[in-house]
């Protein structure tokens, strides 16, 4: 699907260059690798980005950011976001749902989408297959991503 490409492809223009070179995705036959960023890093924000840039032009009032997230084994706790949330299943399996679906499992390589504002309900690494995750998140301005559950 173009869309995934697009979104791996922006994801690794956005992870630092200093990330240990291990760090690829595999994905559609297609190696992605970390490019060296455009301008000086940013400090890592208070949930531990690894990535945070401000945007121009008509969403000169959002940030782009990537996190890497180990989300623990169970449901986890009901909450929002203020911008869309794209994720990819770096390891293990997780399990995801908004608005209180079904919950789906999703292993490595597969991408989940989260619309901003959805109620995100279900969110855990699966018992016996520990996740790590990348999320690349559009959020307003300095804005850490969460927010008010109802």
């Amino acid at each position: 699907m173009d869309d995934r490409r697009a979104f791996l492809a922006l994801a690794m223009a956005l992870v630092p260059a200093s990330l240990p070179p291990a760090l690829k995705l595999r994905w559609a036959g297609i190696t992605l690798s970390a490019q060296a960023p455009s301008a000086a890093p940013t400090a890592s924000g208070p949930r531990g980005d690894l990535a945070r840039h401000t945007l121009t032009g008509p969403l000169a009032d959002f940030d782009v950011v990537l996190q890497e997230l180990h989300p623990p084994v169970g449901e986890g706790r009901e909450h929002r976001h203020t911008g869309p949330v794209l994720g990819y299943v770096l390891e293990g399996k997780v399990k995801f749902a908004v608005n209180h679906e079904p919950a789906r499992i999703y292993g490595v390589g597969e991408i989940f989408f989260e619309e901003t504002g959805a109620l995100h309900s279900t969110w855990g690494s699966v018992e016996g297959s520990l996740a790590r995750v990348l999320a690349f998140m559009v959020l307003p301005k300095g804005s850490n991503g969460a927010a008010p559950r109802a």
